[in-house]
């Protein structure tokens, strides 16, 4: 059976190239050999974004007493669990009916390449959600091929999960039901902050152990949001231990018992391990088809995401780059539109969103300060503190910041930063400038509605906009991605 392209994986990079080929014109086949959607549907992006949801409106409510609202509201873990579990399903069961509009074949089944574009199916069990199509043949072939096969939770050879008293976060989506009393999380990365957060917020006690020296330690996070973030937690309640490990642990009749490498010891009722994601590259015969793999086991691909294997291009966690949906979104479009029309978008994951949710909201996009000083910009940052803002004020929700990374010297918009309510939407915004031709102008060209959110960004580079306004320097560079495929 013949296509134009195979995509193998079914999560936001596999579905997003399907659909963005299939839009291009492309016979499309998508083959998956688990539950429709992957990892970000069944047990990461939704699913969490749903707890989350529920986590947030408690805080929110609850900062509201007194000033019009009465009554506390408490969390209801297992009500929510069964709510995350209908909003999953409810998107999960339309999955197919989606791709079937534009032609994409589904296959349920285990793919394996084989060389010369041709990749073997092994029929899988579909299990409760999706059917197996009948006779599934035992090898398709396409011009092109899309690896989206995603990643696993890495382990921790210290503390190997056992899906009981020790989770991964895959296990904590899938199978905890029961709201824990207490909580070690390992790992003060995204999924930490994350899952700390929302068990927080329904009642667990929670203690976050980090290796490094801050929390949300990573280039495109700028220290000051996570100073901000630990200043949040540490007022709520969530223990944080940096520069810190497990060093070991025993399990006792009240769950386990840890010790840290700073002296701390403690009895948790569950240690959720969350120390990163591996790429999920087993059983798919890369070697055969002379697809190069990295020591870490990440598939190597070109700036074109072009494997060492002419056609065969890869995607989202599989391969080097950030491990977020967002950025295997950002992928499968680079991917699917290189494929069908040959090599001519380059990935720059500089221009894909960083969005965390947790006590605080944090979105970053483009440089930070940081990035930009090492990229030889004369860095500068325009700070804006939601303190002042009307909306704030009027939520009583006033916890956060809007920083806009430029170069002093020109204006040039080259990123920024937003902490606090809806920083996942006002990002966009921000990325939007600094594809502009208008850069940072593009923020004072607009028209606002008051009180918003998104007004903050115009707030923040007023300064800085009318002192270069008024100088004789060139006053209307463009965004640090304008002009960029």
């Amino acid at each position: 059976m013949n296509f134009d392209l195979i995509v193998i994986g079914s999560g936001p990079g596999g579905y997003k190239a399907a659909l963005t080929a299939a839009h291009l014109g492309a016979k499309v086949a998508l083959v998956e050999k688990a539950l429709p959607g992957g990892t970000c549907l069944n047990q990461g992006c939704i699913p969490k974004k749903t707890l989350l949801h529920l986590a947030t409106l408690i805080e929110d409510v609850n900062n509201l007493q007194e000033r019009g609202l009465a009554g506390r509201v408490q969390g209801d873990f297992h009500a929510a669990v069964a709510h995350k579990n209908a909003v999953v399903a409810g998107i999960r069961d339309n999955f197919a009916v989606w791709l079937k509009r534009l032609g994409v074949r589904v296959f349920t089944a285990e793919a394996r390449l084989l060389g010369g574009q041709r990749v073997a199916l092994r029929q899988a069990d579909a299990g409760a959600h999706g059917a197996a199509h009948a006779g599934v043949p035992h090898t398709i072939q396409a011009a092109r091929i899309i690896l989206a096969t995603g990643s696993a939770p890495r382990r921790l050879e210290t503390c190997p999960t056992d899906g009981g008293c020790i989770l991964n976060s895959r296990d904590f989506m899938l199978q905890l039901t029961q709201l824990p009393e207490s909580v070690l999380c390992i790992g003060g990365g995204a999924i930490g902050v994350e899952l700390a957060f929302l068990l927080h917020q329904f009642g667990s006690r929670v203690c976050i152990v980090e290796q490094r020296s801050r929390l949300l330690d990573r280039p495109r996070i700028p220290e000051r949001a996570s100073a901000m973030l630990e200043r949040k937690f540490a007022r709520i309640g969530i223990e944080v231990r940096k520069n810190a490990t497990l060093s070991g642990y025993v399990a006792t009749r009240d769950g386990v018992r840890a010790n840290l490498s700073d002296g701390y010891s403690g009895t948790f009722e569950k240690i959720l391990v969350a120390v990163g994601r591996q790429p999920g590259i087993d059983g798919l015969g890369l070697s055969e088809a002379g697809v190069a793999v990295s020591s870490e086991g990440f598939v190597q691909v070109s700036e074109y995401l072009e494997t060492s294997a002419a056609g065969i291009y890869a995607v989202g966690d599989v391969k080097p780059g950030p491990m977020t949906a967002n950025a295997a979104l950002h992928d499968a479009k680079i991917a699917a539109a290189n494929a069908i029309t040959g090599n001519l978008v380059r990935a720059n994951y500089h221009k894909v969103p960083v969005v965390i949710d947790s006590a605080l909201e944090i979105a970053a996009v483009g440089l930070t300060e940081d990035l930009a000083a090492a990229a030889g910009f004369e860095a500068d940052v325009a700070l804006s503190s939601l303190g002042g803002s009307g909306k704030a004020r009027a939520h009583h929700d006033y916890e956060g910041y809007t920083e806009v990374v430029h170069d002093a010297e020109t204006g040039q918009l080259l990123g920024g930063c937003i902490v606090g309510p809806e920083a996942g939407e006002r990002i966009h915004m921000l990325a939007a400038a600094c594809h502009s031709e208008r850069g940072m102008w593009f923020l004072r060209d607009l028209s606002y509605s008051h009180p918003s959110w998104c007004e903050e960004l115009e707030t923040a580079v007023d300064p800085y906009a009318a002192a270069l306004a008024r100088s004789e320097k060139t006053i209307f560079p463009p965004g640090i991605f304008a002009g960029q495929r």
